[in-house]
């Protein structure tokens, strides 16, 4: 499942692996918080199983289900969260800390311009979006 994460795609099985290895499966039940507004970001998620939202000051921004991600930009800046996520059904996690996501990048270079090319993609994305 972590190499059809966008920022992980094109990478070789080899590097997939690697990266596959550094992570932790983490479980959440219904409620409990996975990460929180205004903490440190040190990790990438990728939900394996079940259900969560994003939320900000109590409004939902987006759900979350199998497959889907976040924290990747955390993996990078380690600035502090800028929404709480939450689990809403008994979930199961993959989580990349930064510090372990800095030493594969070291070992595989070749991360970095994969996921540099998925960025500048939701950059580019970002910028010809209408503004509100």
């Amino acid at each position: 499942m972590v190499g059809s994460v966008p920022i992980f795609q094109g990478l070789s099985e080899k590097t997939v692996k690697a990266i596959a290895s550094q992570g932790k499966e983490l479980s959440y039940s219904a409620g409990d918080p996975i990460v929180n507004e205004g903490t440190m970001g040190v990790g990438f998620y990728l939900l394996l199983d079940g259900k969560a939202e994003v939320r900000k000051t109590g409004k939902v921004l987006a759900s979350l289900g199998k497959g889907q991600f976040f924290g990747e930009m955390s993996l990078i800046d380690e600035l502090p969260r800028s929404a709480d996520v939450v689990a809403v059904a008994p979930t199961r996690c993959w989580a990349l800390t930064s510090w372990a996501f800095s030493g594969l990048v070291k070992a595989h270079p070749e991360i970095s311009l994969v996921m540099l090319k998925e960025l500048v993609k939701r950059l580019r994305a970002a910028q010809s979006s209408p503004t509100s």
